[in-house]
């Protein structure tokens, strides 16, 4: 392999890379990650279980009527929280680090192509922006140089009829070469512009979307527990469950808040409506109850 395959390209540079050779590098990059990622699960997870020394939370049965969306807010803040830090992250990666990208989706001679079309599109449209910028410089200059000449500098309301005319003629030679290398630089923007969204469209792949959604759900997870842990958060104790060990309790914890905002909320919609409905049927039994024993009571005797 050559020396200039081997180099990193920058960001818009035209690409040099050979594709069989870049996508064997991100193979082995990706299967390490995986690896990886394994790894840390599996040693996450016997941490949590094993290792971590999670204090028993007090459980504290909840009141009649209470709203679980505070009761378990910090649950929900630190799953929407996940949810942001891997939207950082995955921006962060589909802007720097596109092989990757390509890899997973429409693959590495897609992306070489799409590169070296921005490339050439940024070389023309600095030609053409040279070409009518020489443009008006030219003619500007033209025009003082015929003024200096003619010491007229200071007489531009008293310009003789030749000079004017001159003058008048190189405006619309101007005019007419001007227009057309504006023309050249729109259609060298446009150009830009078309080759630059085809290379951010490298996302769009549905098989990248595939992975990046099983990737989302694996590295939620994973950050979610490992928020659970250090801040020692504990759902079933929230919610007045003392059944459950803490360790347990935090690993269930973290599952549910590297599980994302909406299922937390869904969640916690379920639990809601199944404690209103605990609570309804607590006191319909109180109250059954007491009638109960309120007709049970012997009377009193009189007198």
């Amino acid at each position: 392999m050559s020396q200039t395959a081997s180099k990193p390209v920058d960001a818009g540079a035209r690409p040099v890379w050979d594709e069989r050779w870049m996508w064997l590098r991100t193979r082995r990059l990706f299967i390490g990650l995986v690896t990886a990622v394994v790894v840390l699960w599996l040693g996450l997870l016997g941490w949590v279980l094993f290792v971590a020394q999670i204090v028993n939370a007090s459980a504290q049965p909840l009141p009649v009527g209470a709203d679980l969306f505070v009761v378990l807010a910090p649950v929900i803040a630190a799953a929407a929280g996940v949810e942001r830090l891997l939207e950082s992250m995955f921006n962060t990666v589909e802007s720097v680090w596109r092989t990757v990208v390509a890899y997973l989706g429409y693959g590495m001679r897609w992306l070489k192509s799409a590169e070296t079309e921005v490339d050439e599109a940024r070389q023309w449209l600095q030609s053409a922006g040279a070409i009518y910028n020489g443009t008006l410089a030219m003619y500007n200059e033209k025009m003082k140089q015929l003024l200096k000449d003619a010491n007229l500098a200071d007489a531009m309301l008293a310009l003789p009829d030749q000079i004017a005319a001159q003058l008048d003629a190189w405006k619309k030679e101007a005019d007419e070469k001007t227009a057309a290398a504006k023309q050249l630089l729109q259609d060298a923007q446009q150009r830009l512009d078309e080759a630059e969204k085809k290379l951010s469209s490298l996302t769009d792949s549905p098989d990248y979307k595939s992975a990046k959604a099983a990737a989302s759900v694996v590295l939620g997870l994973m950050i979610g527990v490992i928020v659970a842990a250090v801040g020692q958060m504990q759902m079933f104790a929230l919610l007045g469950i003392d059944a459950m060990p803490p360790n347990v309790d935090v690993l269930i914890t973290g599952l549910v808040i590297g599980s994302g905002s909406y299922p937390v909320h869904s969640l916690v919609g379920i639990l809601q409506q199944g404690k209103n409905a605990l609570d309804s049927l607590q006191g319909y039994l109180q109250k059954a109850g007491a009638a109960k024993d309120a007709l049970l009571k012997p009377a009193e005797p009189k007198g």
